[in-house]
């Protein structure tokens, strides 16, 4: 276990001096929210281009990602729905609940990949990311946009549409994946212009997600933070180490594939809650709690699934 803590170390003491930083009011003004529009619609979506041009988005390894992925944001999206309505809680609250079960921080499994498997890891951290975010942000708009109670069908619909059009991710996703498949690979400049972005991507964006975590939501709604931790580390962790097993995965792509298993939820939930209506506050308070408690359960999986799958 301690090889992989001290891998993965570094990543957190990115989080925490980017919270040390933002705490302590440096740089001042409105840095870390013109930071977060920058790594948001700038530097992440630069780095998933220039990796989704190149990744191996063969039949088999799609296939077993997308079953093992797709198959835990179901479950963990499902029993968070069915546990907000026998709690009978609130439905803005549930919303967050759901994005707390069901959201994944990419950029934290980027970097840990990144770090642990190096250009092999960043390539197949691509895919699963090709897999994973249009599905998650499907799902977690049509419930937020669901919760509310006001929508027909038709301006969920549109809803949907708008939300996802403008979604700089899925739009980098889109784009390199159609290089990749059509046989036509990386376009000469613009992708070493993307390539030049994407190595500021992971450390700036790391800052910026321990900027945003907020250590006095902590207590915000605690039988909500605890029912979607339990769904996010420990059930979504679950569903996708069977599904790995299931489908023969192994090596790097199996190892992969438990990074993104055991991430804790993503930090851009909370603005999608103000967005949408959902509870921001203990939106706020599960991001803070995933994250911090990640710290130990994430190197503790992987050594675990190491031990099974290298």
């Amino acid at each position: 276990m301690w090889a992989i803590s001290l891998s993965v170390l570094p990543i957190f003491l990115l989080l925490v001096l980017g919270n040390l930083l933002r705490r302590n009011g440096f740089p001042g003004g409105d840095f870390w929210h013109n930071a977060d529009r920058v790594v948001y619609w700038v530097l992440f979506p630069a780095l998933l281009f220039y990796n989704t041009t190149t990744a191996p988005f063969s039949n088999d390894l799609v296939g077993s990602y997308a079953l093992a992925l797709l198959g835990a944001l179901a479950v963990t999206g499902l029993l968070s729905l069915l546990a907000v309505k026998l709690l009978r809680i609130d439905p803005r609250i549930g919303g967050s609940v759901f994005q707390g079960a069901a959201r994944h921080n990419t950029f934290i499994a980027f970097a840990v990949a990144d770090y642990l498997y190096g250009a092999e890891g960043i390539l197949l951290a691509a895919v699963a990311t090709a897999v994973l975010v249009p599905a998650t942000n499907l799902f977690c708009v049509s419930v937020l946009v669901g919760y509310q109670g006001r929508s027909t069908t038709h301006t969920l619909k549109q809803r949907l549409v708008r939300e996802i059009v403008r979604n700089p991710l899925i739009i980098a996703i889109a784009i390199g994946a159609f290089l990749n498949f059509s046989g036509i690979g990386p376009l000469p400049v613009i992708s070493n212009f993307a390539g030049l972005l994407s190595k500021a991507a992971l450390p700036f964006a790391l800052l910026c997600v321990g900027a945003g975590l907020k250590i006095k939501s902590i207590h915000t709604g605690a039988l909500y933070v605890v029912i979607s931790t339990a769904l996010k580390l420990v059930i979504f962790p679950l569903v996708i180490a069977g599904a790995a097993i299931a489908t023969g995965l192994e090596g790097v792509a199996a190892m992969v594939l438990i990074i993104y298993g055991t991430i804790p939820t993503a930090s851009s939930g909370y603005a999608l809650a103000k967005l949408l209506g959902a509870d921001a506050e203990v939106m706020a308070g599960i991001i803070t709690v995933q994250t911090m408690i990640s710290m130990i359960t994430l190197p503790l999986s992987l050594t675990l699934a190491a031990a099974y799958f290298m």
